[in-house]
């Protein structure tokens, strides 16, 4: 099911080979979920495809329709994060956040191409709301060999050192590892976690970080208020956890029109706008 974006959403070869199984609601978020929520209520799993930006629209239908009665229903994200070219009003910055206030929702967000069709699958055996939220453009295809099995709320070690642990989820993973390659360089030792779940967080990660690294960084392509790193500072300070926290996200304003990685440099995420921030949180202690 989509909003008018077959084509936005990469729909056009699934229209094509199985039109009986393709909705294209026209410009309705509201009525694509509620009649997603109604055909999972009648014992079907139904995808509904939209971007981000516009996803905000049915924000009730998804708390009331889909989260409230608890049926599966899988949202294929598009257009999550940094959009650019397309306009301030298609930034789509805020969805970890909405989406993580409703109660049964449950978050992911894929590192690379392989990982998204794992969680894909995933999201298919699920029986309950589940998003996967990905990015504009084409996947990312690195980290080929590091494939953990998917399970509800796990992130994925990618690289264990100490000292400093990157807890970076979808397309931040990209840039946490560049970090790292530069910090390596200069003789810091620094670990990788591919986060994963946004809503639940891996808690015990955090908890496992917190014993043998001084600093966790966690990275997401998200507005400050009600994402990840948000969740990792509350749950930090709730259990004292003997780690300091440098949250990288998008600050909590709307980002305007522009290239994508001008605007990620300007607004504190691309690659080294994160070193500076780790470097001078180093030297400050």
């Amino acid at each position: 099911i989509t909003a008018a974006m077959p084509d936005g959403t990469g729909l056009k070869r699934f229209r094509k080979a199985y039109p009986e199984r393709f909705f294209d609601v026209g410009i309705a978020e509201e009525h694509a979920v509620t009649f997603a929520a109604g055909l999972a209520v009648g014992g079907l799993h139904p995808v509904v495809a939209i971007y981000s930006s516009f996803l905000q629209r049915a924000y009730d239908q998804i708390l009331h329709d889909v989260c409230l009665q608890n049926v599966p229903v899988i949202f294929a994200i598009d257009r999550a994060g940094l959009v650019g070219s397309d306009g301030e009003t298609h930034q789509g910055i805020f969805d970890l956040s909405f989406l993580s206030s409703i109660p049964n929702m449950h978050i992911m967000a894929p590192k690379n191409k392989w990982e998204l069709s794992d969680m894909m699958k995933f999201a298919y055996d699920f029986k309950g709301p589940i998003a996967i939220r990905y990015p504009r453009g084409e996947a990312y295809d690195g980290l080929a060999d590091k494939r953990a099995d998917v399970e509800m709320g796990k992130s994925e070690m990618l690289f264990e050192e100490e000292k400093i642990a990157l807890f970076a989820v979808g397309s931040m993973v990209k840039t946490a590892v560049e970090v790292r390659e530069a910090l390596k360089e200069k003789g810091i030792p620094c670990t990788v976690v591919n986060a994963r779940f946004v809503k639940p967080i891996d808690e015990n990660m955090v908890r496992y970080l917190a014993k043998n690294h001084d600093l966790i960084v966690p990275m997401e392509e998200n507005v400050a208020s009600g994402g990840l790193s948000e969740k990792v500072i509350t749950l930090v300070e709730q259990e004292k956890l003997p780690i300091e926290v440098l949250p990288i996200t998008i600050p909590d304003e709307y980002v305007e029109h522009g290239n994508v990685d001008i605007l990620k440099q300007e607004i504190g995420i691309s690659t080294s706008a994160v070193l500076e921030k780790i470097e001078k949180e180093l030297e400050a202690k």
